[in-house]
C-alpha cells in the first residue's frame, strides 16, 4: 500500500518519462522510510506498459566481490544477450565475471560499454529500466558501470532507478541526476498508515507507536505488529530508528525454533550466494521445511534460487544479535560449501578469522590478484588490505601492505594509500624493503603536495656513501624533482644517476632508465631519449607503467603525437575512471598533450571533472595540476576571466607547496588569459616570475618554454632587457637539446626582441622546419607576428599571407582573442575582413565534434561507439539531431563540413 508521496511518484515518473532528456533518478532517505515501496511502485507501473525490468539489489556480504551486482543486474539476460554482443565487447564482460577463456585484463571500459550494447539491444524493442536497490552496498566495479550508463541515457530507450540509504549522494552517481530525498510520512499520512495495520494500536499504545515511528512506515508496520503480537511496545526514547527497528527484528527471531534461527544466520551470513550454496551450509537433515516458521513471521521469502530478507535490517538484526562465535560457525560451515566459488569462500574465511592465519591470508591475496585481474580494483585493495591483516609474517605484511598502498594510488585514494603506506614503514628493518616503502610514501606525500617531504622520504637526508638509487625508487625521486623544480633537489639526484648514464646497450632503452636522464636533464639527454623513445614504445610485453612512464615522457620531450597515444590507452577521456588514475597525474598529463597538438576539445574533457573535484576541495597535485590545463584551455578559447580565477586558484596551492611545475603552468595559463583581455602588464608579470631575476629559468625544464611569449609582453610594455637576459640563459641553459617545438619557441623569442631589420630573418627560421606545425598555436603566433613584422616593413603582399595564415590555424583552435588581432592586421593590410564566419560545426559539443568528425571519415555508428564509448543508437540519435545544425541531409555530405573547418579540430 502506498500512502501518501504524490509528490514523489510525480517526480519518478516525470524523470523516467521517455520524454526526459537523461531519464533517471536517485531516491535517497533513512531506512524503512519508504524508497523501496516507491521503487517497486515504479518497476510495477514499467511492467505495466510493457517496459522490460532488470534489478539488482546491493548488499554487504557482496560489496568486495569484484562485479557481483552487475552480474546479478545481468543474469536474466546474460546467457542470450552476450552471444550477440561484438567480440572484443563479449570478451571483456565475461572476463569481468571470471567467465571468459582470455586471461588478459578485461579493459573496465569496454565492459562498460558491452554493458551499454546489451542494454540497448533489449530497450530497442521495448523500453528497459534499470532498477538499483541498497546502492550503498554495490560493489566499486559495478557502480563504476552503472555510473557509465547513467551518463549515455541521452538518445536510449533506458530508464535508471537508483535508491540509495542516507542523504549522501553516491561519488559514482553523475550530479546531473535528479534526486528525490524521500521524507519521513506527514502526521495524517501516518495516522492513515498506522490504521490501515491488521490489528492497529488504540489508545496510549498507538500515540506512543505513532511517536516512536516518527512518521517511519516501516517502524509504524513493525511496532504495530510487535504490539499485536506482544501486547507492549519497547520503552520510549531517543532511539535511532534503525536501531530501534534491528531490536525489533531481533525479537521476531528470538520467537522461532532454533533451527530456524540457525538457517537465519547462515543466510544473513551469506548473504547474495545461491540457494543451494546456502543449503549446502545447513547443519545435515536440514529441508526446505526449516524457513517455513521465518517466511511465516514475515523475516524472509524463500525464492527459488535464493533466501531475500524482508528488509536489510532483518539481515543485520539476524546476524548482529548472536555472539561472534556462533557467526563464525556459519562462516566457515558457508566456506566449506562454496570450495567451488574461490572468491566468496575466500571471503567466508576472512569474517571467520580472528587471529593472524598464513593460508587465509595467502587464499586473500589469491583472490584480491583475480580480481585485479578482472579489472577491479577497489575491490582487489580490499582484499591485499584484508591480506595484510591477517599474514602472521612480518616480511610478509610489509609486502602485501606496500601492494595495497600503491594499488590505492592507481585507484587515487591518497588518504588510505598514505596509511597504508605508514604501516609497512613501522614493519620491516629489511633495508631493501625500507628503500622501497619510503619510496612508496614519497610518491603519495608528492601526489598530495608535501614535495620537500617527498624528496627526503625518497633520497634520505644525507648523500648516499656509494652506488645508485635502485631503479624502481629512482623514477619515483625523478618524477619529485620535475613536479617540485627545486634546484637543490636535482642537484642532489644527478650524482645517484651518472653511473647509469653512462650505460650502454640494452640498458640505455629501458622504460624507467629513459625516464630518470629524460626528466632530470630534458636538454643534455632529450634527443637521446627522443631517438630511443619509438623503439621502447613499440616493444613488446610493457606493463602498464612502462606505458605510462614513456607517455609522460614523451609529452615532457615533445614527442606530442606518441604521448597522446600511449597516455590515451591508459585515460581515454571517455572513461569513468580517468581522472582517478595514478591520482588524476595520468588525465592532467594527456591533457597537455591534447592541448599541445590542438584537440583542445579533448585537452578540456580529459580535465574537467578532476578540476571540478580540486574547485570542491580535493586538492592535490593530479587536481591542481587538471585545473591549470583547464585554465590554460579557457584563456585561449575565449574565457579568460574564469581562466584567471582557475590559475589563481592552482597559484594558492602550489605555490606554498613549492610544486614550480603547476606554478610554472598556471602563470602561463594566467599570462595568455591576460593577453586576451588586453593586460598586457599583468601578462609580463606573470611571465617574468617564471624567471628569476637574472632571468634564469625557475624551473629548469617549463620555463623555457615561457621564453617567448615573455618576449612579447616584455616588448609590449617596455621589458625587452629583462626578456633578453632571460632568452640568453634559456639558451645556454638548452644548447644543442632542443627539441623541434622549442627551437621554433627560441626563433620566435629571438625574432621578437631582435632589431627590427634583423627580425624577418629568426621569424623565417622558426616556420622553415615543418615539423613545428605539429603545435599550432605556437606555429600561429609566429604567422601572426611576423605578418605584424612584415605590415610593419611595409612588405604588405607578404604580411597578408602570413596573417591570413594566422588566422586560419586560430579559426580552426578557436582561439578567438588571436584570430582578432589576424583579422585587424589584414584590415590594417588593406584586405576587407569580414566578420569571423560562424563555425556550425565548432559551436557543437565537444562529444557530437568527435562524432561529426569521425562519420566524415566513413566510420559507421557501431564503430563509432566504439571508439566513444557509446551505442550504436546514441550515436544515430546525435547525427539526426546536428544535421539541421550543420545544414546537411545526408552523412556523405558530413566531410564537406569538416574539410571546410580551417585548421585541427577537436582529437580523435
Amino acid at each position: 500500500m502506498v500512502i501518501g508521496r504524490q509528490q514523489e511518484r510525480a517526480v519518478i515518473a516525470d524523470a523516467l518519462s521517455p520524454r526526459s532528456a537523461s531519464p533517471a533518478v536517485l531516491l535517497l532517505g533513512e531506512a524503512g522510510v519508504g524508497k523501496t515501496l516507491l521503487l517497486d511502485t515504479a518497476v510495477e507501473e514499467a511492467e505495466r506498459e510493457h517496459a522490460r525490468v532488470l534489478r539488482v539489489r546491493g548488499s554487504v556480504a557482496e560489496s568486495e566481490l569484484a562485479f557481483a551486482g552487475l552480474h546479478q543486474l545481468l543474469l536474466p539476460v546474460l546467457d542470450d544477450g552476450v552471444d550477440g554482443l561484438p567480440a572484443r565487447q563479449r570478451a571483456a564482460l565475461l572476463g569481468a565475471f571470471g567467465l571468459g577463456e582470455d586471461l588478459t585484463p578485461p579493459d573496465p571500459m569496454m565492459v562498460s560499454l558491452a554493458v551499454l550494447t546489451l542494454a540497448s539491444r533489449i530497450a530497442s524493442t521495448g523500453r528497459l529500466l534499470l532498477a538499483v536497490d541498497d546502492a550503498q552496498w554495490l560493489d566499486p566495479g559495478s557502480c563504476q558501470v552503472l555510473g557509465f550508463l547513467a551518463r549515455r541515457l541521452a538518445g536510449e530507450s533506458i530508464a535508471l532507478l537508483v535508491a540509495a540509504r542516507g542523504t549522501h549522494r553516491p561519488d559514482w552517481l553523475d550530479s546531473t541526476v535528479p534526486q528525490v530525498v524521500v521524507a519521513p510520512l506527514s502526521p495524517a499520512e501516518a495516522e492513515e498508515l498506522l490504521g490501515a495495520q491488521p490489528e492497529p494500536p488504540v489508545g496510549p499504545a498507538r500515540r506512543q507507536v505513532l511517536a516512536t515511528a516518527a512518521g517511519n512506515p516501516l517502524a509504524l508496520i513493525e511496532l504495530a505488529r510487535r504490539a499485536a503480537r506482544d501486547g507492549r511496545l519497547p520503552p520510549m526514547g531517543p532511539v535511532p530508528v534503525t536501531d530501534l527497528l534491528e531490536s525489533t527484528f531481533a525479537a521476531q527471531a528470538d520467537g522461532l525454533p532454533q533451527a530456524t534461527r540457525e538457517a537465519l544466520l547462515i543466510a544473513a551470513a551469506a548473504e547474495g550466494a545461491a540457494l543451494s550454496d546456502v543449503l549446502a551450509a545447513l547443519p545435515p537433515g536440514s529441508d526446505m521445511e526449516v524457513w517455513l516458521p521465518a517466511e511465516q513471521a514475515g523475516l524472509v521469502h524463500v525464492r527459488a534460487d535464493r533466501i531475500e530478507f524482508r528488509h536489510p535490517l532483518v539481515r543485520s538484526a539476524v546476524y548482529g544479535a548472536v555472539p561472534f562465535a556462533e557467526r563464525r560457525r556459519a562462516h566457515l560451515a558457508l566456506a566449506a560449501a562454496l570450495a567451488g566459488d574461490p572468491d566468496r569462500r575466500a571471503w567466508q574465511l576472512s569474517a571467520a578469522t580472528v587471529a593472524p592465519d598464513a593460508a587465509v591470508a595467502a587464499t586473500l591475496e589469491a583472490t584480491a590478484m583475480r580480481t585485479f585481474g578482472r579489472g577491479a580494483v577497489a575491490e582487489a585493495l580490499a582484499g591485499l588490505e584484508r591480506a595484510a591483516q591477517l599474514h602472521p609474517d612480518t616480511g610478509e605484511r610489509t609486502r602485501l601492505l606496500s601492494t595495497a598502498a600503491y594499488t590505492a594510488v592507481l585507484v587515487g585514494d591518497l588518504d588510505r594509500a598514505e596509511t597504508l603506506g605508514a604501516q609497512a614503514s613501522h614493519l620491516t628493518p629489511d633495508p631493501a624493503a625500507t628503500s622501497w616503502i619510503s619510496a612508496m610514501n614519497g610518491l603519495v606525500a608528492m601526489l598530495m603536495l608535501r614535495l620537500e617531504r617527498a624528496f627526503a622520504l625518497v633520497v634520505g637526508e644525507e648523500v648516499p656513501a656509494a652506488g645508485p638509487l635502485a631503479e624502481d625508487v629512482s623514477t619515483i625521486a625523478t618524477g619529485i624533482v620535475y613536479h617540485s623544480g627545486i634546484a637543490a633537489q636535482r642537484e642532489r639526484i644527478r650524482p645517484m644517476l651518472a653511473a647509469r648514464a653512462a650505460e650502454g646497450g640494452e640498458a640505455l632503452g629501458r622504460p624507467f632508465h629513459l625516464w630518470d636522464i629524460g626528466v632530470t636533464d630534458p636538454f643534455t639527454h632529450g634527443n637521446t631519449v627522443r631517438a630511443l623513445l619509438p623503439a621502447a614504445a613499440a616493444a613488446p610485453g610493457l606493463i602498464p607503467t612502462e606505458t605510462h612512464t614513456l607517455g609522460v615522457l614523451g609529452m615532457l620531450l615533445d614527442e606530442t603525437e606518441t604521448a597522446v597515444s600511449l597516455l590515451g590507452d591508459m585515460v581515454n577521456p571517455q572513461w569513468e575512471d580517468a581522472a582517478d588514475f595514478h591520482a588524476g597525474m595520468t588525465a592532467a598529463d594527456l591533457a597537455w598533450a591534447n592541448f599541445d597538438c590542438g584537440r583542445w576539445a579533448d585537452a578540456r574533457l580529459g580535465v574537467e571533472r578532476l578540476a571540478e573535484r580540486f574547485l570542491a576541495g580535493h586538492r592535490n597535485l593530479g587536481s591542481a595540476r587538471a585545473l591549470t590545463a583547464l585554465a590554460t584551455v579557457c584563456a585561449v578559447t575565449g574565457e579568460p576571466g574564469t581562466a584567471l580565477r582557475h590559475a589563481s586558484a592552482a597559484l594558492a596551492v602550489t605555490e606554498p607547496a613549492r610544486a614550480l611545475a603547476t606554478v610554472v603552468r598556471a602563470r602561463r595559463a594566467a599570462a595568455l588569459a591576460a593577453t586576451a583581455l588586453g593586460d598586457h602588464h599583468a601578462a609580463h608579470l606573470h611571465l617574468s616570475s617564471v624567471f628569476d631575476g637574472s632571468g634564469a629559468p625557475v624551473h629548469y625544464h617549463l620555463s623555457c618554454y615561457a621564453v617567448a611569449d615573455h618576449a612579447a609582453a616584455a616588448v609590449l610594455t617596455g621589458h625587452a632587457g629583462q626578456a633578453r637576459a632571460a632568452l640568453e640563459q634559456v639558451s645556454a641553459a638548452v644548447g644543442a637539446g632542443a627539441s623541434a617545438r622549442l627551437r621554433q619557441i627560441l626563433l620566435r623569442a629571438t625574432a621578437l626582441l631582435a632589431e627590427q631589420a634583423a627580425a624577418g630573418a629568426h621569424f623565417r627560421a622558426a616556420l622553415e622546419d615543418p615539423a613545428g606545425q605539429r603545435w599550432p598555436f605556437e606555429r600561429g603566433q609566429v604567422w601572426l607576428e611576423y605578418g605584424e613584422w612584415l605590415r610593419r616593413q611595409r612588405q604588405i603582399a607578404d604580411a597578408r599571407t602570413a596573417l591570413t595564415k594566422a588566422r586560419e590555424i586560430f579559426d580552426g583552435l578557436g582561439a578567438g582573442h588571436w584570430a582578432a588581432r589576424a583579422e585587424a592586421e589584414l584590415r590594417a593590410a588593406g584586405i576587407t575582413v569580414g566578420t569571423a564566419r560562424h563555425s556550425a560545426l565548432r559551436s557543437l559539443t565537444p562529444q557530437r565534434q568527435r562524432i561529426v568528425r569521425l562519420a566524415a571519415q566513413g566510420l559507421t555508428n557501431r564503430q563509432i561507439g566504439e571508439r566513444l564509448f557509446l551505442s550504436p543508437r546514441t550515436v544515430g540519435t546525435h547525427l539526426y539531431q546536428v544535421f539541421p545544425a550543420l545544414g546537411v541531409t545526408s552523412r556523405s555530405q558530413l566531410r564537406d563540413v569538416v574539410e571546410r573547418e580551417a585548421g585541427p579540430g577537436p582529437g580523435l
